[in-house]
């Protein structure tokens, strides 16, 4: 470890209880930190909520199956489709929490924009991501904010980022306005009825929709990925 890690590991052990691990991701074994007690997030978030909840939302700090399946989703999609190869794009993820998603996209060669509206999960994300730096820019995005523009992306990923129906109207224009056209939308969840929420929200908002399902064989539901393409 540099002394760069090392003093980025410093700031977020003092903002939140952390344990070095590693896991897997785009098949490969990689060095890791996780929040201890995500729990002990979720009460802090509960106190402050007076103060809004994207910068507090604690969420990001559990280990989500959506996460998971939607790595999974990304090495099937370039094995099938050689037009899918990561490598040939440039990713935006929303919602990254601790960054599993977006670095298994640079995993397979992709320059990835990692974002989320925590601070904390913008540290901890730096530093799973810090041996791909050279290919990860880890920087917070509050989908409110109309006039924020980080560039434009032929692919957009998000793991389990439509759980709130209220968050549809603020996330659909922010997909908007990153996405190249022509571009493809990417968001996994674990087929909760907001998801179906969701499927009939997007369309509606004028974009098509096709659903692929990763199977974890963990012994529960499938991970639903979402296809989503704006209609020409």
């Amino acid at each position: 470890m540099n002394r760069k890690q090392r003093e980025l590991l410093a700031r977020i052990t003092r903002l939140v209880d952390v344990e070095e691990t590693s896991t897997i991701i785009a098949e490969s074994r990689v060095p890791w930190i996780r929040v201890k007690d995500p729990d002990q997030l979720l009460m802090r978030a509960l106190a402050k909520s007076d103060q809004g909840t994207f910068e507090l939302d604690p969420f990001w700090a559990a280990a989500w199956r959506a996460a998971i399946g939607l790595d999974r989703f990304l090495g099937l999609l370039a094995a099938q489709q050689p037009s899918r190869d990561l490598s040939m794009h440039r990713i935006l993820e929303l919602g990254g929490g601790s960054g599993r998603a977006g670095i298994s996209c640079a995993l397979r060669g992709a320059d990835v924009v990692i974002t989320d509206a925590s601070n904390t999960a913008l540290l901890v994300c730096q530093y799973n991501a810090f041996e791909l730096r050279n290919r990860i820019d880890v920087c917070r995005l509050d989908w409110r904010n109309t006039e924020s523009h980080l560039g434009s992306f032929s692919t957009i990923i998000g793991s389990d980022i439509v759980y709130d129906p209220k968050l549809f109207p603020i996330l659909e224009p922010c997909l908007r306005r990153h996405l190249t056209i022509g571009g493809v939308v990417y968001l996994s969840e674990p087929q909760r009825h907001t998801g179906e929420r969701f499927k009939k929200w997007i369309q509606s908002a004028g974009w098509k929709l096709a659903e692929h399902f990763i199977d974890l064989q963990d012994g529960e539901k499938s991970i639903r990925i979402f296809e989503c393409q704006l209609q020409t």
